[in-house]
């Protein structure tokens, strides 16, 4: 009966991850067009968009992507082609793999009752289907971390699953950069918890260490070097100026012996830091949707649902008091240490950088839902109302999330691409403008260009007869009258945002062809228009 009911979750697990995955969410966004391009130009020619030989740092927009999920998309592109679902499958796939994976991991820590209740609850979970959805590298990480852990505590009596364990844990790090902070310290915890478990078969798991540390060295030395280095500086709360300068400046202009310690730096630096990594465990990140990117939520949803919040606290408790010390502190410990790297990073709370708290929280949510159901009207209530709670997330992922948030998902370039492919033949020159993104990845990425042309010329601003505005974001200019004549040559074709386009309009220049409403169809996002 078991293997059934653990079927039937997988297979909803796999239906609510693979269903319209090409067309929800509703665009790809730039990342997951620049993953996708460099793994088709990783599978045609074996080198990446700008010629690099199979590299383990992608450049894409100058925040060097780390390799993991490319090179396994890149396999699926090679043998299906390149489309927004090619792109998106592995991370459906890691995703509906990791609700098996948690069964797994608690029937060996727990019980039967709690790995089925965990599968179901990270199967229909809103964290875990939002990343599973779209191309996010850390919801693969998330993955190859639960395996690597499921190995190893398989491993205590199966020396294969003990040699295993670490070199997979280990290749994490090359596809996200949260696991270098997590798996040293789960690692960690699970030696000293586990230590008497691991020297039955601590020959296997020598074994499995050396390999896995002959894995990352590759990973590691890029991920030191300046270019490794740069998203992480760019991210991190400790290169953030503006929460230190207040004050080193009040230090600087006041005379008193006792400002070196109560006014030093390393004060609002420690608080900022505490402040990002408790918020993480805050009831509005968890139930109410407080994470700042709409990207990584869905509308009018937190990233658990309602109904877990009595679940949560209930098996916290039941937790607490279970006299099993090790699993009590093994999952404590994966709860307190997962939200660490990202309240290291600015921009929180962070529900991508948070992801790898999500397994822990499952667990305690599956220890409630166990617990509940031996009281008899509970047996009634919790599934009418987890079923109205999944209806509910799925209305609002499938219906609202769209009409809301479709610009964050850079809904409108590849319409604005099929519209002016079908007008360039009549034109010299297109500009398009980068008032939003990067342009140039969305027109490599919908046209399928041949990755040795663009290697060739490796601009991202000229290709052919396109000119692609350079974003603002990324320290370029966007198009103003000057900068369009500039570029004009011929007849030319422009795509601009509505304020570009009006700007220009009042000069009398342009002649508006067509226009690009986002997904509800109520704002404007690009105007195409003629230089007259």
């Amino acid at each position: 009966m078991t293997k059934k009911y653990l079927l039937v979750i997988i297979i909803l697990a796999a239906f609510l991850r693979f269903y319209k995955l090409a067309s929800f969410p509703v665009s790809l966004y730039w990342d997951e067009a620049a993953i996708g391009y460099n793994a088709f130009s990783i599978a045609k020619t074996g080198h990446d968009e700008y010629g690099r030989k199979f590299p383990l740092l992608f450049q894409s927009f100058n925040d060097y992507k780390l390799p993991g999920y490319i090179y396994t998309d890149s396999i699926f592109i090679k043998v299906f082609d390149l489309s927004e679902f090619w792109v998106r499958f592995p991370s459906a796939l890691f995703g509906t793999f990791a609700v098996l994976l948690i069964y797994l991991l608690n029937r060996k820590i727990f019980n039967e009752n709690i790995a089925l209740a965990s599968a179901f609850l990270l199967a229909i979970s809103p964290w875990h289907l939002q990343f599973s959805r779209a191309a996010f590298e850390a919801n693969a990480a998330l993955t190859l971390v639960v395996l690597g852990i499921v190995l190893i505590f398989y491993g205590f009596r199966n020396k294969i699953a003990a040699m295993l364990s670490l070199p997979i844990l280990f290749l994490s790090f090359y596809f996200y950069h949260s696991p270098r902070i997590f798996v040293p310290a789960i690692l960690l915890t699970i030696a000293f918890l586990y230590r008497k478990e691991i020297a039955k078969n601590a020959k296997a798991y020598i074994v499995g260490l050396v390999v896995g540390a002959i894995l990352i060295i590759p990973i590691l030395v890029q991920i030191v070097s300046p270019q490794g280095m740069k998203r992480v500086g760019e991210v991190s709360l400790f290169s953030d100026r503006s929460i230190i300068e207040p004050y080193v400046l009040i230090r600087e202009s006041v005379n008193i012996p006792s400002s070196a310690i109560f006014l030093n730096r390393r004060i609002p630096l420690a608080f900022e830091i505490l402040h990002s990594y408790f918020s993480h465990f805050s009831p509005g990140f968890l139930f109410f949707g407080d994470d700042p990117n709409p990207r990584q939520k869905s509308a009018l949803h937190g990233n658990l649902y309602l109904v877990e919040i009595p679940l949560l606290l209930a098996g916290l408790w039941m937790l607490l008091k279970q006299k099993d010390n090790k699993s009590k502190l093994f999952i404590v410990a994966w709860l307190l240490v997962a939200p660490i790297p990202a309240g290291l990073a600015r921009e929180f709370p962070h529900s991508l950088r948070a992801l790898l708290m999500l397994p822990a929280l499952v667990t305690l949510s599956a220890i409630g839902f166990t617990s509940a159901f031996r009281i008899k009207f509970a047996k009634l209530i919790i599934p009418i109302v987890f079923s109205l709670s999944i209806i509910n997330y799925l209305f609002t992922y499938y219906v609202v999330s769209p009409q809301t948030s479709s610009a964050s998902w850079a809904y409108g370039y590849e319409q604005a691409f099929v519209k002016v492919a079908a007008l360039e033949g009549d034109y010299d020159r297109v500009i398009f403008t980068g008032n939003y993104w990067k342009p140039y990845i969305f027109y490599l990425f919908y046209n399928k260009v041949d990755p040795g042309i663009f290697a060739k010329s490796r601009s991202e601003t000229e290709l052919g007869k396109y000119r692609f505005g350079v974003a603002a974001w990324d320290g370029g200019k966007n198009f103003d009258n000057t900068r369009v004549e500039e570029l004009k040559s011929g007849k030319t074709l422009v795509v601009l945002s509505p304020q570009e386009f009006s700007t220009l309009m009042s000069g009398e220049k342009l002649k508006s062809l067509q226009t690009i409403y986002d997904f509800a169809g109520t704002n404007e996002i690009f105007k195409i228009g003629q230089w007259q």
